[in-house]
């Protein structure tokens, strides 16, 4: 009879720190939009698989006054290398291709010091190969072509180092592999098994006048110019050479589902989530800064699995022995990423609550 009772309290119980919690982190949410001059944002809480909590805040456009929606889609900027992760595992799952396959079995008329760099190596950032202006190329071929020009700043395997060429050496190579564009490659792999409906590219073309895809319920993105005391709309372009890198824009719900794939690993075996879940060793048996295309490190003792884009455009943080994925998508290119760690610090007890840096205001 006591168990009886108290199951229903404990639910009661339960159910009154959620709603608790869901009102203190939209209120504190809300505060912060105001003060960073934040249009639109939305975020998802995400428990080994479920979502515990999830909103959408303020407009999507301004000068039509749209709100955001479980549908707005956001650009990720950096943050679309979580797709490119999705891809390039699936690949690996179905054999056509594997993570230490080396560029000399894939492709020929390349530089000696590229021959033995790895799939992996490249995913992880481990390359070394200086990053080229790759602004003005118009094909991913013509940007592969262009990053064959430039020098090392490092010996592959022996660093890993963010700003670098690798990913568009990656993009070309998935289309040389899978003999598709390589947003087609993510639909068929990615988008389409995942029944993802609200990710996409908009396929800029710039000349005198820039031509993009019409992007349904594309949120606009803003800037606030401290200087002028104005928010503007402040675009970001990222042309077919960059999608492997940052084109992608996506949905809350989209990425609530990538939350869901890394939670359940129904999508991937086990041996692909190991490499995005984990850290690159170098060639010194160390770990490198970056898992396949994301980043794993140690936050306040808490291992977390993340990548943010913009910068705060987006905001993917998972607490992977906690279960908790943190996801805060914006419309403000200007802010610094602190949000869904900000937001993590309801549910992971003993979590100090993160501050911009004082440079950034």
């Amino acid at each position: 009879m006591k168990i009886a009772i108290i199951l229903p309290l404990l639910f009661i119980f339960s159910s009154a720190i959620g709603q608790t919690n869901n009102k203190q982190i939209d209120s504190l949410m809300l505060s912060i939009m105001q003060k960073e001059h934040v249009p639109g944002l939305a975020y998802a809480v995400i428990k080994n698989g479920t979502v515990i909590q999830k909103n959408t805040l303020g407009k999507a456009s301004i000068p039509f006054n749209v709100p955001v929606t479980n549908e707005t889609v956001f650009q990720l900027a950096s943050c679309s290398k979580i797709y490119t992760a999705l891809l390039l595992c699936k690949l690996f799952d179905e054999k056509i291709v594997s993570p230490n396959t080396t560029l000399n079995e894939l492709t020929d008329s390349i530089p000696e010091k590229w021959k033995n760099i790895t799939i992996l190596q490249l995913a992880a950032h481990q390359s070394g190969i200086k990053i080229a202006d790759f602004s003005k190329t118009k094909t991913p071929k013509e940007a592969f072509n262009l990053a064959k020009t430039m020098p090392f700043e490092f010996e592959t395997g022996e660093n890993s180092a963010y700003v670098s060429s690798d990913y568009w050496i990656l993009l070309h190579i998935i289309e040389k592999i899978t003999g598709m564009k390589y947003f087609e490659a993510i639909k068929k792999y990615v988008l389409q098994p995942l029944e993802l409906e609200h990710t996409f590219v908009n396929n800029p073309k710039t000349g005198m006048f820039t031509d993009l895809d019409i992007v349904p319920q594309q949120a606009q993105e803003y800037h606030w110019f401290k200087n002028e005391n104005t928010l503007r709309i402040n675009q970001m372009w990222f042309g077919e050479t960059d999608y492997a890198a940052g084109g992608i824009y996506s949905s809350i719900d989209d990425m609530i589902k990538v939350a869901q794939v890394l939670d359940n690993k129904s999508f991937l075996s086990q041996s692909t989530y190991d490499l995005i879940s984990n850290p690159v060793k170098l060639k010194n048996g160390k770990d490198g800064n970056y898992a396949l295309a994301l980043i794993v490190r140690d936050y306040e003792n808490h291992k977390i699995i993340e990548h943010s884009g913009g910068p705060a455009l987006a905001d993917f943080v998972k607490f992977e022995k906690e279960g908790y994925t943190f996801i805060v998508l914006t419309n403000n290119r200007g802010l610094f990423p602190y949000l869904a760690k900000l937001i993590a610090t309801f549910y992971i007890t003993g979590l100090s609550k993160p501050e911009p840096p004082v440079e950034w205001e």
